[in-house]
């Protein structure tokens, strides 16, 4: 009866000991859960770090089994061995600011054996820009001088309107030059720049649509002169003159208005012997309620006289019309690729565009 008594009570014992060492867990418990950088973290200034540290308020050592960031420009690190009951640990969360100006906001997930078997951290702050390198504000390099860029761009300008556009512009010599420019057709004015060294200035041009004498898109070839040298590369101005948008005539912007659509806006052909006639019909119709004007016609910034563009003048609300190509191939060969605008009293869209492309053969 005393070996039963004993057995029973070694084995209450031990289910004992067994529940009290179950019931023991490890506890994570962070300082804080969220981190903000602040307001003026450099580009370029290297990455930035935040500790989090954390108790284990538990009776049992907890390990953080893994940490994952919500993107690659974060990178986590933690303690990886165990953390008795009342030690602490940490999670590191480091941010690479490099190329990511602006706000951000990242979260990490910390997993453990402990409780809560998952929580989250956050990091964010605000990144300012890096100031531009001489190199990356003025990418073209040319005689002693470096631009922003190499384009004047005018996009769409009223025919009754002057636009001006700037170049960006940086003296990168160790003397003072001068920027010049000739052959300027009368519709463009630049005025000449002088730099001292290591100074930036601007190069402004200005277009004056009343000097151009035809609707559409006109793409310029500027040459430019560096203390009166004249460089190999030129500079290229583009801008299209539309007229005035239809309501600007009549003070009405509630009137019916037309709508210009074409059924197929590009036709190809290859393979044409030189000095045959190639032609196609661009079949349009006026989707709008009142009369679709087209006012003129312009082939992009070519004076070939082999193409020919014939079109109606007016066409009613709701009518069909044609637009009709037709180019001799005489004295043409290889590739040609002809742009033609379709400039009309559509306020909304006064410029539609059709292609005419193809190869010519001897």
């Amino acid at each position: 009866m005393k070996n039963v008594l004993k057995s029973t009570f070694l084995l209450i014992a031990l289910s004992l000991a067994v529940a009290v060492a179950n019931a023991q867990t490890g506890r994570i418990v962070f300082d804080n859960s969220a981190h903000n950088f602040g307001n003026n973290i450099p580009e370029k200034g290297g990455d930035v770090t935040h500790r989090f540290i954390f108790t284990n308020t538990g009776d049992a050592p907890v390990t953080i089994q893994n940490v994952t960031a919500s993107c690659g420009c974060t990178t986590p690190a933690w303690t990886k061995e165990p953390v008795a009951p009342g030690q602490q640990g940490f999670v590191d969360a480091t941010y690479r600011p490099n190329g990511r100006p602006g706000n951000f906001s990242k979260n990490l997930t910390v997993t453990s054996n402990g409780e809560p078997k998952m929580l989250s951290l956050s990091i964010s702050g605000v990144v300012v820009k890096a100031p531009l390198t001489v190199e990356e504000e003025f990418p073209v390099a040319l005689a002693g001088i470096r631009l922003s860029e190499k384009a004047f761009a005018f996009s769409r300008v009223f025919i009754t309107e002057s636009r001006t556009s700037d170049i960006k512009v940086y003296n990168s010599s160790e003397n003072p030059v001068e920027i010049s420019f000739k052959n300027l057709p009368e519709y463009l004015k630049i005025a000449p720049v002088t730099l001292q060294p290591k100074q930036k200035g601007k190069i402004t041009c200005t277009f004056a649509s009343t000097k151009k004498s035809k609707l559409g898109t006109t793409i310029d070839n500027i040459e430019l002169f560096v203390n009166g040298q004249k460089l190999q590369e030129t500079l290229t101005s583009t801008a299209t003159v539309i007229p005035l948008p239809s309501q600007a005539v009549s003070g009405d912007k509630n009137a019916p208005k037309p709508v210009l659509s074409f059924k197929n806006s590009n036709y190809v052909f290859s393979n044409i012997k030189q000095g045959s006639m190639v032609s196609n019909e661009f079949k349009f119709t006026n989707a709008g309620q009142a009369d679709l004007e087209i006012i003129a016609v312009n082939v992009v910034n070519t004076n070939n006289d082999n193409i020919k563009v014939t079109f109606p003048k007016i066409t009613k609300a709701g009518e069909e019309g044609t637009v009709k190509v037709v180019l001799n191939t005489k004295k043409l060969k290889g590739t040609q690729d002809f742009n033609i605008e379709i400039i009309t009293n559509v306020s909304s869209n006064p410029v539609s565009n059709i292609a005419f492309r193809g190869n010519i053969v001897e």
